[in-house]
């Protein structure tokens, strides 16, 4: 079975889009995270590295992600467009203009975050397991309030198994590898 190659995507988080002009964008971001990934990645897988490398899982969430992609190269000149990608079919384009236009080697995202909502306030979709009752498996437990008692989520453990230096002005340590 062979193997799936995986490739560094850059996450800009704390910029915007720059457009000078119709097929040039930019990302004003100058920090940003560096991803593993490979064609097999889902979006949530994404979207749960990106706020683990932060630090952010529970008090943030990834409303969207944009995408600097390629539409045009002349000689050495890439021309770019922005696309929004919210769903595993938007992600499958990053993969696929990767292998339509290998000279543009790192992919570079935008991820939109958001705060995440208390449950008194409105919805979240960062999921949580309701607790069940002592002795019951089919009750929630209730506090006093009549309130649901949530245990976390399973913790995602980080591996920091991948480290690169590219171009000595970009540090990659302890990137999170997605499989």
């Amino acid at each position: 079975m062979a193997s799936e190659e995986s490739f560094v995507v850059l996450v800009h988080h704390r910029g915007s889009i720059k457009r000078k002009t119709r097929s040039e964008v930019k990302f004003t971001d100058k920090d940003p995270l560096c991803i593993v990934v490979n064609s097999t990645t889902s979006y949530d897988d994404l979207v749960r590295s990106v706020l683990m490398k932060l630090g952010l899982e529970g008090a943030k969430r990834v409303k969207k992600f944009f995408y600097r992609i390629p539409v045009t190269i002349l000689h050495d000149t890439v021309k770019y467009d922005c696309l929004t990608i919210g769903s595993d079919e938007d992600l499958q384009v990053m993969f696929l203009c990767r292998r339509q236009f290998p000279e543009v080697r790192t992919p570079e995202l935008l991820a939109k975050l958001i705060d995440v909502v208390s449950s008194s306030g409105g919805s979240n979709r960062n999921t949580t397991n309701v607790a069940t009752a002592a002795g019951s498996s089919s009750r929630a437990a209730v506090a006093s309030s009549s309130v649901p008692v949530y245990e976390p989520a399973v913790q995602l453990v980080a591996s920091p198994s991948f480290a690169v230096d590219l171009n000595d002005g970009m540090q990659c340590l302890s990137t999170y590898v997605i499989v």
